[in-house]
Parts: C-alpha cells; structure tokens; sequence
C-alpha cells in the first residue's frame, strides 16, 4: 500500500516554522512555554520520524539496514507521539494555573503510570513484536497491542478533555476554544488514518491546531516583556487572577529595587537589562538548586516577582544567598559604582493575604512600610499595619473624603524679613479620615494624581481658600495673599483661568489676593496649554511661584523663562546649611536669585540659627516650623493677630 506523504511533509514544515518562531518571539521563560516547545518539538521528531519509516519500507524486499533504520524511526515515531499526548495533557493544567492538582501522589502516579505502561510495552516490542514488526517482505505492520498505545493515549485525552472543560473559566472563550481544537482535529484525522492508512494525516491536523494555539493563546506580547525579554507585569496580574480563582496556596517573592530608576539613567538601557536578565538567571539558578519551580515576571522600572508552587520555601534564608550570587557576577557593573538596592518582601497566599488588590497594593508600597535599614520582611509581619490598610483603602478613602468635603485647608504662615512680620501665608491640604484618622499629604497626594482625583481635589483646595480670603479681613491682620499649590493636572486644564474667574466673581477675592505656586515638575511637563494658561493667569494680575526650587534639575534659566515673582528654596537646601558647601551653595542661590529680581522664601527652616544665617543672605521670607507649623483656619487667624499687632 503506498502511503500518502505531503501531509507529513507538510507537518514537518508547520513544526519548524512554529518551532523558530517560538524562539524569535521570546517563547521560552514560563512552565507553559517550555511544555508547549517539547510538544513542539516531541511532535517535529514523530512527524520526521513518521516520513523516514515510510520512505523506507515503500519499497519491498526491505533490504537488512533499511530494516534497522526504520525500526529506529518507528520506536521514535511512537515514542515522541505519545510523549506528545502527555506533554499536551500537562500544558492543560499550566496554561489554566493549575499545575498544583498534579502535586499530590496520586496525581503523579496517574501522569506517570499509562505512559510508563506505554514504555515498558514499546520495550519489549524488540523482543516480541507484539506492538509493530518491519520484515523483509511485509514491510511494517501492525501488531495486536497497537490499540494499547491508543487505549491509554485516550487516557490522558479523555482526563486532559475533562479538565479542560472544568476549567473554562480560567480562559477566554477564544484561547479555550484554540485548545480544544487539539482534540478535535487530532481524533478526526486518527479516525480518517485509521480507516484508510494511506492518509497520514494525524501529524498535519495536529500541526494546524498547534499552530492556532501560537497564534491565539501563545501570545508573547501579552505575557513576555519586550525589553527585558522576562515574563511581564501583565503575565502576573493574569497568574494572580488564576490564583485567586484557584485558591491555590503559593508563596511570592517580591523583590523591588528601590532606587532602580537611577541605577537605568546611569546605566543606560542596555546595561541596565543586562543586569536584570542576570538577576533573573541567577534567581532561577537558585530555585533550580532548591529544587523549587517557581515562575518569574518584571515590572517596569525594576519589581520582580516569583510565585513560587512550594508555600513553604524558606524566602528569608534564600535571599541573603541570591544577593551574594549576584553580586558575585557583577563585576563590571560594580566598577561603575552602580548597584540595585533591593526590599524583598514574602507573601504567603491565602493566609497573609487572600485578596488580589492587596497582594499587587503591598508588592508596590512595602520599602515604604519598612525601616530603610531593613531589606527583607514578611507580608505578615504589616499587612494589618494602620499604615498598610491605608495605603491598601486609599481610593475609598480619596473617594469618602471628595464626597464628604472632609478634607481641610491648614495655613502655614511666612515670615517677612524686611517687613518683620507674617505677610502671607502657603494653603496645605489634610486629611483626617472618619476610619483611619490623619493621613499625612505625602501618602493621599501622590495616590490621588495616580488615581486621577487630584483634579477635584485641587477645586477644593481653590474653593476653600477664595471662600476663606472672603470671609476674613486678612488685610487687617497684615496679610497680603495666600499661596495656593497647583498640581501639574491642574496647570494643563483648558479652563483653569475660566475656575479662577469664576472663584474671583463668586467670592469677590482679587487676583492680588493669590498667588499659585507650580512645581519644577510641572515645569518638566510644560505644553502648549500650560504655557497660555501662564500667560492668561499673569495678564489678569496673578502672581506665580516656583515651589521646591533645589529638588529637581534646577537652574536659573529655567527659573528666568516662567512668569515667576518668587522662588521658593526647598528645605533639603537649607538641611545641608550645617557644611561648608551647603552654606556656599545657599548663598549663591540667593545672590543669582536677587540678580534676576527674583523674591526668595526659604522653606523648612527650624532653628534660629538657620534664620539667623539666611537674615544675613538677604533672604526675604521664611516659611517653616521655626515660626509655626501649619494651622486650622481659626487658629491661623489667632495666630495672626497675636504676631502681627504691630501692623
């Protein structure tokens, strides 16, 4: 009977080419990916080995060697397509994150078992031909035991089948259907093959549904990180929800590089991808030697994260033997001077944390709960912190607070040195929630401009200071304006004159009456809209001040090109006034400040001695807890008229 071989050649082209994309797109970090490449490969070799036996026994008498040879392409052919069957039914479970059900004893030895019966019959087929035979003049043929191998192939298809389908919500129609589609295909042309054994069409219908699985479940832009070729951020969250799902018990590792961003602007990109993928090799390393399996992903600028299937790996006692490992092999970037700071932090799913938002919540926030000394700790050891469950509940507390208007408007007051006496005043928000009580700015600033709520909060904050300017003779009591922060979201809206000309009409508060400080950050992000909204601000009388002058890239063209009536010297400037350096760096700051007719406050100072120190600079104003600290509304207006009663 001659047999039919484009399809085999045809699956031996379909293979390789998946094969070779597999590897080009990144294809290769992952249990899912691994398993889906041997079956790539498992089912090249049974394809190659399929074509080999038939082109050898097409022709009869078979001579002796073709006889050998064939015998080999036959034992590999079988050997490889059930390994296939196998290696299918273990792509079930990883791809639907559930490798863990396959952990137990009996679990293994059902994996185990069929395939080792499977061997064991292959084996012993040299001896009794029981499975196949290739004579001389019969070519090959069949055996009685072939529906054997079959028999328990269906094993793993009818329990890899089951699984599939329980699992359906673990997958999007579309990637489950794909992997469905192995089994229909695949059982369709057994079924034509078996009929009619001219049609070798198993190994190409295979192929075609493999290939579908490439295209739409494979998908290594959705999963691989295109930089660091590492599993992604996204792949992570999706392992996350399947966990969720699963209630699977793991253990992450998260290991955040603190000062990542600095070390990749000093680096460059490529050696600061070099340095991760080397982290990351040596951390696989390490589990490999633990004889853990654990899958690793990275989160942009420098986070990574290990789920690792074994909950009760020792983390703590492992983490002192990576960082020796890597630093081992760092050599050329320790020569820099340059070197990743890492916080590492153990989370026990579900028992320190059975809920998804908190576990990605602490993974990105706990160097912030930890002392700075302190590099690793245990996610039960803070995740019923105050400071954690605040952190964890933020958008519901920003939420409660811009519903409620419970937030409130403190006033620090500053200090004139030339007029000696408190002539205006900087507007500082805080938060005292009805729940959790004060919440510092620095932790509900920063969360509401990612949350996008830093625009109706920064309304309030207008709102609550024209409404105070009008309700308060603030002239009286010596005060001539008030500061008020504006947010970078704030400095690109369209219509921020159109809210000031609204707030001046509503309150019959004058634009002499404010002044709006802007940050070099938002100097940084400096558009076409923010440039008019300056320009229109200015004409119509308001004053501008540049805040935290000295934390970013500062310099005094810069601060010469914006509309800008004062500077503000940030306090980092005025800490560092206890050396020589710091002190002649102050000193030339407000001598190049006075020279482009810049006014000065000099925030943060608490002695009397900095003031003192900075009187003799010429300084005009001084803002910082050496006079006050900030206050509620009535107690500003108390405070006022007990210091400025000379005016």
């Amino acid at each position: 009977m001659v047999k039919i071989l484009y399809y085999d050649y045809v699956a031996v082209l379909i293979y390789a080419i998946m094969l070779y994309a597999s590897y080009a797109r990144g294809m290769t970090k992952g249990r899912s990916n691994r398993i889906f490449n041997l079956i790539l490969i498992s089912s090249l070799v049974a394809s190659v080995c399929d074509i080999g036996l038939e082109l050898l026994v097409a022709v009869k008498p078979v001579s002796m060697p073709k006889i050998i040879i064939a015998s080999i392409f036959s034992y590999g052919y079988f050997f490889t397509h059930n390994a296939t069957t196998v290696l299918y039914f273990l792509f079930i479970y990883s791809i639907t994150n559930t490798w863990y059900k396959l952990r137990s004893k009996i679990a293994k030895t059902f994996v185990i078992t069929p395939f080792a019966i499977f061997t064991i019959l292959l084996v012993s087929n040299i001896f009794d031909g029981y499975c196949f035979t290739i004579t001389r003049e019969a070519g090959y043929q069949r055996g009685p035991f072939i529906l054997i191998f079959y028999g328990l192939s269906t094993l793993y298809v009818i329990f890899g089948l089951a699984h599939l389908i329980s699992s359906k919500r673990f997958l999007s129609f579309q990637k489950w259907f794909s992997i469905l589609s192995v089994f229909i295909l695949t059982y369709v042309a057994v079924i034509i093959q078996y009929l009619d054994e001219r049609y070798l069409v198993e190994m190409c219908s295979s192929g075609l549904a493999l290939l579908l699985i490439e295209l739409l479940v494979m998908r290594p832009e959705e999963v691989i990180d295109s930089v660091v070729g590492l599993q992604s951020w996204n792949a992570y969250q999706e392992t996350l929800h399947k966990i969720m799902i699963t209630r699977q018990r793991v253990q992450i590792l998260v290991i955040k590089f603190t000062n990542a961003r600095e070390v990749r602007s000093y680096l460059g990109e490529e050696r600061y991808v070099k340095y991760i993928r080397l982290i990351a090799e040596k951390t696989n390393a390490l589990a490999r030697r633990e004889k853990i399996h654990c899958e690793l992903f990275f989160e942009h600028p420098g986070s990574i994260y290990l789920i690792f299937d074994e909950y009760d790996f020792d983390a703590q006692n492992s983490v002192p033997k990576l960082r020796a490992e890597v630093e081992k092999f760092t050599m050329e970037l320790k020569g820099t001077g340059a070197k990743l700071d890492p916080k590492v932090c153990s989370i026990h799913y579900p028992d320190a944390l059975d809920n998804e938002k908190e576990i990605i919540h602490l993974g990105h926030h706990f160097p912030e709960l930890i002392p700075h000394d302190v590099t690793y700790i245990d996610a039960a050891d803070i995740s019923k912190s105050k400071e954690f469950q605040i952190i964890n509940n933020m958008r519901d507390i920003l939420s409660r607070a811009i519903e409620n208007r419970s937030f409130e408007v403190y006033y620090q007051p500053i200090y004139s040195i030339w007029d000696k006496k408190f002539i205006s005043a900087e507007a500082l928000l805080r938060l005292d929630d009805e729940r959790y009580g004060a919440i510092s700015p620095s932790e509900f600033i920063p969360e509401a401009e990612r949350r996008g709520l830093i625009l109706p909060i920064g309304d309030f904050v207008l709102d609550e200071v024209h409404k105070f300017a009008s309700e308060n003779k603030l002239e009286e009591l010596g005060l001539s304006y008030i500061e008020i922060n504006l947010s970078v979201a704030q400095c690109l809206e369209r219509d921020l004159p159109d809210k000031l000309t609204n707030l001046r009409n509503k309150y019959n508060v004058g634009p002499e009456k404010v002044n709006l400080e802007i940050t070099e950050t938002s100097y940084d992000n400096i558009g076409d809209v923010m440039d008019e909204n300056l320009r229109i601000l200015s004409e119509q009388g308001y004053s501008f001040s540049l805040d935290d002058y000295g934390v970013g890239y500062s310099n005094i063209q810069r601060v010469s090109k914006l509309p800008l009536k004062i500077v503000k010297i940030d306090k980092s400037l005025v800490d560092n006034m206890n050396t020589v350096s710091g002190k002649s760096i102050m000193n030339n700051t407000v001598r190049m400040m006075k020279d482009i007719k810049k006014e000065l406050v000099i925030e943060g100072v608490e002695t009397q001695e900095d003031f003192e120190e900075l009187q003799k600079m010429g300084c005009d104003f001084i803002q910082g807890f050496y006079f006050s600290k900030p206050l509620p509304g009535k107690e500003f207006l108390e405070f006022l008229k007990e210091h400025n009663t000379a005016s």
